[in-house]
């Protein structure tokens, strides 16, 4: 694989090598498939597709050239799958607050229109807002201190943190969840760029871990209890701001009563937002540890319905049904429940 990749990054016929390329992809990824059935049976055909697809991406994006379907044909790739969303659901990739590094912000009741649950009654705009790293320069800090945010949630691991520190916003009073419980994530990420069905199975024992680690439920837990408790408008953030946050922000509108099919809408949108911050990543880690294992990390870089989907599922299984999982799994109380829902929705 590397040998053939390595080739298109010199050619000059970028329309031909991708053509190439995605006929070939499916010959590689079905054997690390059949090579991976022998060892796990956690990787579905759908996330092959999904990996072909966004690796054929990346490419795409990073070398300017037309992008081949070949290797998506007869399935919807995760940008269709979105996209057909945001046609019955604009609020999904719509905000008038822009930063340059901080590209996956945006607010947990939607952006241009507020969800709404099954009771007809709305969620309330700019009191919670979700986001990755705070890596704002002093003009943007200002920025987002004027939407009167009063505590700021940083869901990072210590090592994450030292390495990209938030930037101070004036008001906020800043808080370390760390939700992994881990002391640094970078180990794991490591292990990420050997091959993509190792990524997928190590993106799916992540969120496993949000229902069956006991150290991340407490986590879970007290962050959400001190959302209910603070008063204020309120930010929450990891890393990338789409699996801890992504987890977290699906658990807040599910307490408010927002459909599933938005909730994961919601949650997929972040490889929309995150687009160029993905394409970066992506070249940054082909730059610097070849362009083999940014391909086995890809994966890791957007996230899938899957894992969403699988991990309310474990909570089901294990819990009997989410609100159990609230209950007895994260310790939220009733009260704290009802705390929550006044604060996400209107009045």
């Amino acid at each position: 694989m590397l040998k053939l990749l390595a080739k298109i990054v010199f050619i000059t016929n970028f329309p031909a090598a991708v053509k190439k390329l995605s006929s070939t992809l499916p010959i590689i990824c079905a054997s690390q498939t059949s090579n991976k059935e022998k060892q796990m049976k956690t990787h579905s055909e759908r996330q092959i597709r999904r990996h072909q697809w966004l690796t054929l991406l990346l490419l795409q994006t990073a070398l300017s050239i037309p992008l081949s379907l070949q290797a998506a044909e007869n399935s919807t790739t995760p940008r269709e799958e979105i996209m057909q969303k945001q046609d019955s659901h604009s609020n999904v990739h719509s905000s008038a607050i822009h930063f340059q590094k901080v590209d996956n912000f945006r607010d947990v009741a939607g952006n241009q229109q507020a969800y709404q649950n099954d009771r007809g009654e709305k969620l309330q705009q700019g009191r919670l807002y979700r986001a990755n790293a705070l890596l704002l320069s002093p003009e943007e800090a200002e920025k987002l201190a004027a939407l009167n945010i009063t505590h700021i949630y940083d869901l990072r691991t210590p090592g994450e943190i030292a390495l990209h520190p938030d930037s101070e916003i004036p008001g906020a009073k800043w808080h370390n969840i760390n939700l992994l419980g881990w002391d640094d994530i970078e180990p794991v990420r490591v292990g990420f760029t050997q091959k993509p069905e190792i990524t997928i199975a190590g993106a799916e024992e992540i969120y496993l871990n949000f229902v069956n680690d006991p150290i991340t439920r407490a986590q879970i837990g007290t962050l959400l209890t001190e959302i209910a408790q603070n008063e204020g408008n309120q930010l929450f953030h990891c890393s990338g701001g789409k699996d801890r946050t992504g987890w977290v922000s699906a658990l807040l509108q599910y307490i408010a009563g927002v459909s599933q099919e938005e909730i994961v809408a919601d949650f997929l949108a972040s490889n929309e937002y995150s687009r160029h911050s993905i394409t970066q990543s992506f070249n940054k880690m082909a730059t610097e540890k070849g362009v083999a294992a940014a391909i086995a990390f890809s994966p890791f870089l957007g996230v899938q319905d899957d894992w969403l989907l699988m991990a309310f599922s474990e909570a089901e299984n294990q819990y009997g049904s989410i609100d159990n999982y609230l209950l007895e799994g994260l310790a939220i109380t009733p009260e704290t429940q009802t705390a929550l829902r006044n604060r996400l929705l209107i009045p």
